[in-house]
C-alpha cells in the first residue's frame, strides 16, 4: 500500500474529493478470482456505482486492488513428485506463509520420498535454507534436522557418501546462527546428526568442529560447544570421550566467561553418564569439583542442581563419599542462592543415595528445611513438601520418626502452597508408612486439610478413595460423614465450589467398591442421588458417570436387590426422572441409562430401565431425543442391545427425526465406523 499523491478528485472511487490524500493499493493482476468477485459485486444494487460498465470496474479491481507481495507465480506441479514440489515452492514460492508451510513440511515429504524411492537427498536445499534472510525458515530447518537424519538412515545404501558431513555442516551453519531460537533448535539436533558418522573420517570431522566451536573468540559459539560436547559424549562413545571431549572440558571448566563455565557443569555430567566405570571418570569429578568452588555464585549454583546427576557416573559408595563432602560445602555456601540451590535439591539427593548411605546429617538438614524462616522460607518449605513422599519412602517406616516432626511442621505452614503439596501426597504416604503409622499420625492431618482452604482440601478430595483403603475399615467408617458435608452447598441459591463436589463425586465409585454394602446403602448412594441434582452441571455428569458403579458395587449380584431396599428406592428415584416434567431431568435420565451399559448387569438394564429409555423417542424435546440418539449408539456396541426389535426401531425412528440436529447424529454415529483421513500436499485421502 502507498500513497499516490493525488488530492483532487478521483472519478474512479470518489475518493480526495475534500482535498485529502488519496490513497491506492498497487497489486499484480489475478483475472479469475476478481472476475468472479465483479461478477458477484455487479449483481447487487449500488454496487460500483462509480463505474460505467462491468469491463472498468474488472479492470480497476485487476490493476489496483490486488497486492503484488500477496500474490504468487503460478508453479508447475505437473509431473513433480511431492518432493520435487515441495522443494519449488521452498526456493520459488513468494508467499511467506504458503512457502512456510512447505519448509515445515519438508521433513515428512523428504522421509516420505526417500522410503518409497530412489529420489536423491535434497543437501543443496537444506544448505540454501540454513542462510535464508527469514529466521523462522532457519528455524524450521534446525527442528527438522532430527527427521531427515532419520531418512538418511532408512535409505544410506541408495545416497552419496559425503551426506553425512553436508548435513553436519548444516547443523553447524544453524549453530553459530544470530537467532536463539535457531541457535537452540541446533544444539539439540546436532548429536542425532552425529550418529551418521561411521567412518574414521566423520568422525575426526565432528571432533574437529567441536573443537573449533569451544575454542571460537565468540562467547555464545564457545556455549553452544560445551553443550554440543556433552550431547555428543553418548554418540563417541566412553573412550573418545575420555581421550577428547574430557580435556576440552577441562580447558572450558577455566574458561574466562561465567555462561560457559555454567554450561560446562551440565556438559560434564552428561559426559559422565558416558564414562560410567572407566578410571578416566575421575577427570570429570575433578572438573566438577573445581566448578563447585568457582568465585562466581551462579557456576556454584549450577553445581548444586547438577549434583545428583553425577551418580549416573560412578557406583554408589563412590558417589556417596564424593555427593556428602560436596554437599555441606554447597549447603553451607556464603550465597544465599547457592545454599537454597542445594538444599532444593536435597530430598533427590537422598533418594539417590538410599536408606543406608544417608546419613544422619542430611537428614538434619531436610528437617531444617521446614524450620526455615525468612523470605526464601516459602520455597524451601515447598521443596521439602514435595520431596517429602520420596524421603520417606527411601529412608522407610524405621526412620520415620526422624522426619515426623517436619512433617507436621509443614502440614501447619502459613504458606497454603506448601499445605496443599502435602495434601495431594497424603494417599502416597498413607501407602508408605502403612495403616498403623497412617493412623497415628495421618487421620489428625486428613481431618485438618479437610477443613482446610479450598485450594488445600480439593488436594485430599482428589485422592480420596486412595486414602481411605490405606486406613483400616473401622476407621473409614468414622469419617464418611465429611461426604455429606462436602456434597452440601453453603445455600440452595449459590453453586458455592462445585469443583470440590465434582472431585467428590469422582471418588464415590472407588469408595463403594471398599465400604461395606451397609455403608453403601447409608450413606454413599443417598450422596450420589442428592449429587444428580446438584445445580453445578459439571457435577450432575459427574455423578451420571459414576452411579452405575455405586449401584453395582452396593449388590449383591442378584436380580431381587435391585426391586428391593436402598437400591431398589434409588432405581425407582432415577426412573421418576424419565416421566418427569422438566426436560433436564428426562434427558439425564437417558443419559444415565447409556452409562449403566457396562456398569450394571445387562439383564437388569433391559428389564427395569430401558423401557423407559426408549419411550422417549416421541419425547417432544429435541434435546431429550439428541441423548437418546448418543445413547443408543453406546449400547449398540454390545450385541444383546443391538440384536433388542425395540433398540433398532428405535434408532431408525431417530435416524428419521424431523429435526435435522437428532438425526444428524444417527448419521455421525453411522460414519464414525468409515472415517477417512488425508495428509500430504495434494491430501490423497489415506482409508
Amino acid at each position: 500500500k502507498k500513497w499516490c499523491g493525488e488530492r483532487a478528485h478521483c472519478d474512479r472511487c470518489g475518493s480526495g474529493s475534500n482535498g485529502g490524500d488519496h490513497r491506492a493499493i498497487v497489486r499484480r493482476p489475478r483475472p479469475d478470482p476478481v472476475k468472479n468477485l465483479v461478477a458477484t459485486a455487479m449483481s447487487y444494487e449500488g454496487v460500483g456505482g462509480g463505474f460505467r460498465d462491468e469491463p472498468e470496474l474488472l479492470q480497476f479491481a485487476t490493476e489496483r486492488y490486488v497486492e503484488a507481495e500477496a500474490s504468487a507465480v503460478d508453479l508447475e506441479t505437473d509431473g513433480l513428485t511431492d518432493l520435487q514440489l515441495c522443494e519449488q515452492y521452498c526456493r520459488e514460492c513468494t508467499v511467506s506463509v504458503q512457502r512456510m508451510f512447505h519448509v515445515r513440511s519438508l521433513g515428512r515429504v523428504c522421509a516420505d520420498a526417500l522410503r518409497v524411492g530412489a529420489e536423491p537427498f535434497p543437501l543443496d536445499l537444506l544448505e540454501d535454507l540454513a542462510q535464508d534472510d527469514d529466521s523462522e525458515v532457519r528455524q524450521s530447518v534446525a527442528e527438522q534436522l532430527g527427521v531427515l537424519t532419520d531418512a538418511i538412515k532408512i535409505s544410506r545404501r541408495k545416497q552419496e557418501d559425503d551426506l553425512a558431513l553436508g548435513l553436519l555442516n548444516v547443523a553447524f551453519l544453524l549453530v553459530e546462527d544470530d537467532s536463539d531460537g535457531v541457535v537452540a533448535a541446533a544444539e539439540d539436533a546436532t548429536a542425532t546428526v552425529a550418529t551418521l558418522c561411521t567412518t574414521g573420517e566423520e568422525r575426526a570431522f565432528l571432533i574437529s568442529r567441536v573443537e573449533e566451536l569451544c575454542r571460537c573468540e565468540e562467547e555464545e559459539i564457545r556455549i553452544s560447544g560445551s553443550k554440543i560436547a556433552g550431547e555428543l559424549a553418548e554418540v563417541l562413545g566412553a573412550e573418545t570421550t575420555a581421550s577428547t571431549l574430557a580435556p576440552l572440558l577441562t580447558e572450558l571448566s577455566k574458561d574466562d566467561a561465567l555462561q560457559v563455565r555454567e554450561a560446562t557443569v551440565r556438559a560434564t555430567v552428561r559426559a559422565g553418564e558416558t564414562m560410567r566405570g572407566t578410571d578416566a571418570v575421575i577427570q570429570l569429578f575433578d572438573i566438577f569439583s573445581s566448578l563447585a568452588n568457582d568465585p562466581v555464585w551462579s557456576v556454584r549454583k549450577a553445581c548444586a542442581d547438577s549434583l545428583v546427576g553425577l551418580s549416573k557416573s560412578v557406583g554408589q559408595d563412590a558417589f556417596a563419599a564424593f555427593a556428602q563432602e560436596l554437599f555441606e560445602t554447597l549447603a553451607n555456601d556464603v550465597s544465599l542462592q547457592v545454599r537454597t540451590g542445594m538444599l532444593e535439591n536435597l530430598g533427590p539427593l537422598i533418594a539417590e543415595l538410599g536408606r543406608e548411605r544417608t546419613s544422619e546429617s542430611l537428614v538434619d538438614h531436610f528437617v531444617s528445611m521446614a524450620e526455615s524462616t525468612g523470605g526464601s522460607a516459602s520455597g524451601l518449605q515447598l521443596s521439602c513438601a514435595f520431596a517429602m513422599p520420596g524421603v520417606a519412602l527411601t529412608l522407610g517406616r524405621e526412620r520415620w520418626a526422624e522426619i515426623r516432626g517436619a512433617y507436621d511442621m509443614l502440614a501447619h505452614s502459613v504458606h497454603w502452597k506448601v499445605r496443599r503439596s502435602l495434601a495431594c501426597s497424603l494417599h502416597e504416604m498413607a501407602r508408605i508408612l502403612g495403616s498403623e503409622l497412617a493412623e497415628a499420625d495421618l487421620v489428625p492431618v486428613f481431618q485438618e486439610m479437610l477443613g482446610d482452604t479450598d485450594e488445600v482440601s480439593i488436594g485430599v478430595v482428589n485422592n480420596l478413595a486412595a486414602f481411605m483403603r490405606q486406613i483400616p475399615p473401622t476407621v473409614r467408617l468414622d469419617h464418611l460423614h465429611v461426604l455429606a458435608r462436602i456434597a452440601t452447598p453453603k445455600s440452595d441459591v449459590t453453586i458455592g465450589n462445585w469443583r470440590l463436589r465434582a472431585a467428590m463425586t469422582e471418588q464415590l465409585g472407588d469408595l463403594s467398591k471398599i465400604l461395606p454394602a451397609s455403608a453403601n446403602e447409608e450413606m454413599t448412594i443417598p450422596l450420589a442421588l442428592r449429587l444428580l441434582k446438584d445445580p453445578a452441571s459439571a457435577v450432575r455428569e459427574a455423578c451420571i458417570a459414576i452411579i452405575g458403579s455405586v449401584l453395582q458395587n452396593s449388590s449383591d449380584g442378584s436380580s431381587s436387590a435391585w426391586r428391593s431396599g436402598q437400591i431398589g428406592r434409588a432405581m425407582s428415584t432415577i426412573k421418576l426422572m424419565a416421566t418427569n416434567q422438566h426436560w433436564a431431568d428426562r434427558q439425564a435420565y437417558v443419559r444415565i441409562c447409556g452409562a449403566f451399559a457396562g456398569s450394571i448387569n445387562d439383564n437388569v438394564l433391559i428389564e427395569e430401565l430401558l423401557p423407559l429409555m426408549l419411550m422417549t423417542v416421541d419425547d417432544n424435546v429435541p434435546n431429550v431425543r439428541s441423548e437418546l440418539a448418543k445413547s443408543l449408539a453406546n449400547l449398540q456396541t454390545k450385541d444383546i442391545f443391538a440384536e433388542l426389535p425395540d433398540v433398532s426401531a428405535a434408532a431408525e425412528a431417530l435416524r428419521n427425526d424431523p429435526d435435522p440436529d437428532v438425526s444428524r447424529h444417527c448419521v455421525i454415529t453411522d460414519r464414525s465406523k468409515h472415517l477417512e483421513f488425508s495428509t500430504g500436499l495434494r491430501a490423497t485421502p489415506v482409508k
